[in-house]
């Protein structure tokens, strides 16, 4: 029950403020079991859909405290920021529900959509498979690596691997949007 609620938690957490994405918990707790991550990446959803609304409240009014807060995340940088509001005016929704595929944090985009104009009913709406999507298919991947081609390997070997390929993918992530550094005041 604790990973459980963690992963609600979790799925608030970075769509507010925290930089590591609920998919690192996801993927753990798949790891026992098929119906535990579809559980756990519904509690993501619904803890993600509730940062995205106060985000989207945030920047509603007031978008330049909003920008600021998100700017200083980790590895949330000025281009990434100019990327989501071009690629929002350009796309529209598609680019919420394609940007976190991408590595884009869904709070840039839930801060970015009341200024360019994407109504909240909207928002809300494409935040479900923004966020689900890849909650869901990073989930069933462990669980499927974990309990059908490598169901033989004693779990402490899985979770090695779990924590080796989540230290990986953040070594990448880390080195393309850079953890921190001098950022420009913007609006």
């Amino acid at each position: 029950m604790g990973l459980m609620i963690l992963a609600f938690v979790w799925g608030f957490a970075e769509a507010t403020f925290f930089f590591i994405i609920p998919d690192v918990i996801l993927t753990f707790i798949a790891i026992s079991g098929f119906r535990v991550g579809l559980d756990a990446s519904l509690l993501a959803l619904a803890g993600a859909l509730i940062g995205g609304i106060v985000m989207y409240v945030f920047a509603k009014r007031n978008f330049k405290q909003a920008y600021h807060f998100v700017h200083r995340v980790p590895a949330v940088g000025e281009k990434m920021l100019h990327d989501v509001e071009s690629s929002l005016s350009d796309k529209g929704v598609i680019a919420l529900i394609t940007g976190p595929i991408r590595g884009i944090p869904y709070k840039a985009f839930a801060i970015f959509s009341p200024k360019m104009g994407v109504r909240f009913p909207t928002f809300l709406l494409a935040s479900i498979p923004a966020r689900f999507t890849r909650f869901f298919l990073t989930a069933m991947i462990a669980w499927l690596l974990a309990n059908v081609l490598f169901e033989t390997l004693p779990p402490w070997i899985k979770y090695t691997v779990w924590a080796i390929v989540w230290m990986i993918v953040y070594i990448i992530y880390f080195s393309i949007h850079p953890w921190s550094g001098k950022k420009k005041e913007s609006s």
